[in-house]
């Protein structure tokens, strides 16, 4: 695989052995918190939400992901739905529902219904990253070393600098 970014809004996702790009777009980031009064006795979480998708420009095979914010009251956190559409058609092959961290659960059109993937069971790959000297200006970590740099010797003000 190969990952780029493009200012955050979108990326692309390049499987090597079939030469299939993908460019896909991403969910907005929320820091949450239940509230002030409850502040002292609750944890902050990351939560996504929005609407994102992901096309395949070869194979014309295309996504779209709904990330649903945990609602006020009740709900649960890290809900994900997802269709899957198969190129030119209108109507999904494949529903998916369950939680973005946790269990997804696919439902096609034949009638079956499966795990789609539990994140809980994938292994951790490790990244394989090119050194620094060997990217271009604009690659990720090349282009934001110094704010990496600066968070790791917990220098705020020189890492909001380099981020600038």
């Amino acid at each position: 695989f190969k990952i780029y970014f493009y200012f955050s809004l979108a990326g692309c996702v390049t499987c090597l052995d079939y030469d299939e790009h993908y460019i896909l777009t991403f969910p907005n980031g929320y820091g949450r918190q239940v509230n002030a009064l409850w502040s002292i006795l609750t944890v902050p979480w990351i939560e996504l939400g929005g609407e994102c998708s992901i096309n395949c420009s070869k194979t014309g095979y295309n996504a779209s992901i709904v990330f649903h914010t945990k609602p006020f009251y009740g709900g649960k956190k890290h809900r994900i739905t997802a269709e899957i559409f198969s190129p030119n058609d209108k109507k999904p092959f494949c529903s998916i529902e369950g939680e973005w961290n946790g269990v997804m659960y696919a439902k096609y059109t034949t009638g079956e219904n499966a795990v789609f993937i539990d994140t809980k069971k994938m292994p951790t790959i490790k990244k394989k990253v090119r050194k620094l000297e060997d990217q271009d200006d604009f690659e990720s970590r090349c282009l934001w070393k110094d704010v990496t740099y600066n968070l790791k010797i917990r220098d705020i003000d020189a890492a909001t600098a380099a981020k600038h």
